[in-house]
């Protein structure tokens, strides 16, 4: 390792956070070790003109991690679509940022790996996403089943009704069409329609005959859909399945009236995808916050929509999950996150460290802490540059 080169310790952390100083990761450029360049290449706080030198690394993990980091620029990308390693050029393909001509150049690739990585970005130019539609490969016609931005005509080009994955791809592809997404909801096959229940996009007609499916886990996926007509999940809350009821209580339409039924209801786990629910009422989750279950409670500790003070009576909890789901939901204010900084959990301490929320002043308090799980949450998720920078001058690994 060369003079000045710092040890690998939080770096790989720091380098994940998009707040950690641009001056920081430039630090590591002159490493002798690739793996620190390469961190320092995949970095979302790297600047354009760092990852753009990185990119010309004789190291070609280190091209690869530049060629598939979404800031590298766009001459730099052109530039590395153009490397003599096929792994790089597929990150390139792969790559969101990589423009729609340089990704129309590498859907001609030889290598089968670099079209297949062509085939599935949402901005590769229509004609060609058309052409490899065709492609002899059949990985190649896979990828292009998943581009969320492929073209109907592209999509119904590559399918094969008889090959079970070309069915699986299509049917979680919100790109599918309403008709495509209704004749894969009757297939023979559970898995199929499962993919099709779980569709983001999957039509409410289509999701109605799903909810009431013969295989169990396909009718739950349907009824937990934001999409499913809501009578059908009223009905479904007062099922005397137990599968059924869950589903219906982990679903943001259900009713108020009936989701507070379930929030009391005699099965755990449909008290706990209750919990979850972000359509969850003041008188319901004071309901599920004196649950005698645990993990229960922790669910609801972690429900984003939960009511402030809700999350001030779990924070006092005595089941160690249930604060550390408090400590890293986003809902927790400073003044919640201040009283968990000294909690004696470790795990919690790390949810506040994490937290982006969390005052600066109780991360630099923190940063006293020697618990590896706080340290480690630090480097990954503070958002205040002295902490980061302090972070960085810790040589040893954390703890």
């Amino acid at each position: 390792m060369s003079a000045g080169c710092p040890a690998f310790g939080l770096w790989p952390l720091l380098a994940a956070n998009p707040h950690t100083p641009p001056e920081l990761i430039r630090t590591l450029i002159g490493c002798e070790s690739p793996g620190l360049r390469a961190v320092a290449a995949a970095s979302p706080a790297a600047p354009p003109d760092l990852i753009a030198e990185l990119g010309r690394d004789i190291d070609v993990a280190v091209r690869h991690q530049a060629a598939a980091n979404m800031a590298c620029p766009p001459a730099a990308l052109l530039r590395l679509g153009g490397d003599s390693d096929e792994r790089v050029r597929a990150a390139v393909a792969a790559n969101l940022a990589t423009p729609a001509d340089t990704a129309g150049v590498l859907a001609d690739d030889a290598a089968d790996s670099v079209r297949a990585a062509a085939a599935g970005h949402p901005g590769c130019p229509r004609p060609r996403l058309l052409a490899l539609a065709s492609d002899g490969k059949q990985r190649v016609r896979h990828c292009l089943l998943q581009n969320p931005g492929a073209p109907p005509a592209a999509l119904e080009a590559a399918y094969r009704p008889d090959d079970f994955i070309c069915r699986l791809f299509i049917a979680g592809n919100t790109a599918a069409s309403s008709a495509r997404l209704e004749r894969l909801a009757g297939d023979a096959q559970p898995a199929i329609r499962l993919a099709v229940a779980r569709n983001r996009l999957t039509p409410p007609i289509v999701l109605g005959s799903l909810a009431l499916d013969t295989d169990e886990t396909v009718r739950a996926a349907a009824l937990r859909h934001p999409r499913t007509p809501q009578y059908l999940v009223t009905d479904a809350a007062g099922s005397p399945d137990e599968v059924v009821r869950r589903a219906a209580a982990g679903n943001p339409l259900c009713v108020p009236e009936r989701l507070l039924a379930l929030a009391a209801d005699a099965a755990p786990s449909v008290r706990l995808a209750a919990a979850g629910n972000p359509g969850l009422s003041v008188v319901a989750a004071f309901t599920l916050a004196g649950d005698a279950d645990g993990a229960v409670r922790a669910g609801l500790g972690g429900n984003r929509s939960a009511p402030l003070p809700v999350l001030t009576a779990l924070a006092a909890d005595g089941d160690d999950r249930v604060r550390r789901r408090v400590a890293r939901n986003d809902r927790t204010g400073p003044l919640l996150l201040r009283q968990l900084a000294d909690d004696a959990d470790p795990r919690v301490r790390a949810g506040v460290a994490g937290h982006p929320s969390a005052s600066a002043l109780d991360h630099r308090r923190l940063l006293a802490d020697h618990a590896a799980p706080v340290r480690e949450a630090l480097a990954l998720g503070s958002r205040h540059e002295d902490v980061l920078v302090a972070l960085a001058t810790l040589g040893a690994r954390p703890g």
